[in-house]
């Protein structure tokens, strides 16, 4: 019996690592598109202040 566990836990403990390592692969992969979106957020950000005052200046003007 003890025969058989041994190689039964190795490849327990390899199949482990496998997918230890793709979990990190995916965990990169989803870092650099939160990367990307919170520059393109930031990039909105600013575009939505530049015309929440253009708005206001606008009004400004109207009046």
């Amino acid at each position: 019996m003890a025969d058989y566990i041994t190689p039964i836990l190795g490849l327990v403990l390899v199949v482990s690592f496998v997918l230890l390592y793709l979990m990190n692969v995916r965990i990169k992969q989803l870092e650099r598109e939160l990367k990307d979106i919170r520059s393109r957020v930031a990039v909105t950000d600013e575009e939505l202040l530049r015309l929440t005052k253009d708005i206001e200046d606008f009004k400004k003007l109207r009046i």
